[in-house]
């Protein structure tokens, strides 16, 4: 839904403002934009985002795989895709962030490399050959040819 069918009270709602910005964000495949609306969101409006992160996580990751050479900081994508933020009043960077984008970059398939100053990279070359959706950890195997339908139906329905 667009903000043309909106009544102009609704368009002035803090909420219904930070949606709109946020449809136009995945939309338009804005992932700097959608995670900087994912830091400020009010209400539960975080809980709608969720739907949509690891989704604009691997557009942006495959895109900045695409587009920089040779390395990008992991620090950088860490801040950039919501995993880490700086303390407020302070340049240390959150390692438990820091960490989590590291494991989901490993998920996803990402080459690591680490710089001369021990700071983690992507490469950005090898990476874009390689990143991938995991399938999801919880979903079920459909490779059992014994599961049909059919012989399911028949064996439940004595």
């Amino acid at each position: 839904m667009s903000g043309k069918r909106l009544t102009e009270e609704a368009k002035k709602n803090k909420a219904v403002k930070h949606a709109l910005a946020v449809r136009a964000a995945v939309t338009s495949g804005n992932y700097v934009m959608f995670f900087k609306l994912y830091k400020t969101a009010p209400n539960l409006n975080t809980c709608l985002m969720d739907l949509y992160v690891e989704k604009m996580r691997y557009k942006a990751v495959n895109c900045m795989s695409r587009s920089y050479r040779p390395t990008v900081p992991v620090s950088y994508i860490a801040e950039v895709l919501g995993f880490s933020s700086t303390v407020e009043g302070n340049d240390q960077k959150d390692s438990d962030g820091l960490e989590e984008c590291v494991e989901w970059l490993k998920a996803h398939g990402a080459c690591l490399t680490v710089d001369s100053i021990g700071e983690m990279q992507l490469d950005t070359k090898a990476s874009s050959s390689s990143l991938c959706i995991p399938e999801p950890e919880d979903a079920v195997s459909h490779v059992d040819a014994s599961l049909a339908v059919n012989d399911f139906l028949t064996r439940t329905s004595l």
